[in-house]
């Protein structure tokens, strides 16, 4: 797990946070950091009494990975609840097998980048898909990084 993410998951759990994907003008739901659980990381939807499935500190190498390597360059969230994910998208490479755990896929893409954009690290932007022609959520790595 990137340290600057570490830190900033530490100094921001108990607190509430309106999602960063606000910006598309999509709904969103904003989310507490209920904690570190072993190498996991425990969100909870506002409204919602139980934590969210966890995120995995590998998912946010994986995403993390992924940006680095497309340095430069947008790629698209391509959020879906379960398979099949497109290769050239966050949550394609959040889910590519192996999987470090046993668990099943669930959406994770956009929870991991909305903790990575609150951090600093990423940045959302819109991206064209290749295969609709629309505009849909994407994120790059910021500048600095």
């Amino acid at each position: 797990m990137d340290e600057r993410v570490m830190k900033w998951l530490k100094a921001n759990t108990g607190k509430v946070f309106a999602s960063p994907r606000e910006m598309f003008r999509r709904p969103t739901q904003g989310f507490e950091v209920v904690g570190i659980v072993g190498e996991s990381v425990r969100i909870r939807f506002a409204g919602s009494p139980y934590p969210a499935l966890p995120l995995y500190f590998w998912m946010f190498d994986r995403t993390l990975k992924y940006l680095q390597e497309n340095r430069g360059r947008s790629v698209r969230l391509g959020a879906k609840l379960a398979p099949q994910y497109e290769s050239d998208t966050v949550e394609g490479q959040i889910w590519k097998r192996p999987y470090p755990t046993r668990n099943a896929s669930y959406k994770a893409a956009p929870h991991v980048c909305d903790i990575l954009s609150l951090a600093g690290l990423v940045e959302y932007v819109l991206v064209l898909n290749p295969e609709t022609l629309r505009k849909v959520q994407g994120a790059k790595l910021r500048d600095n990084e």
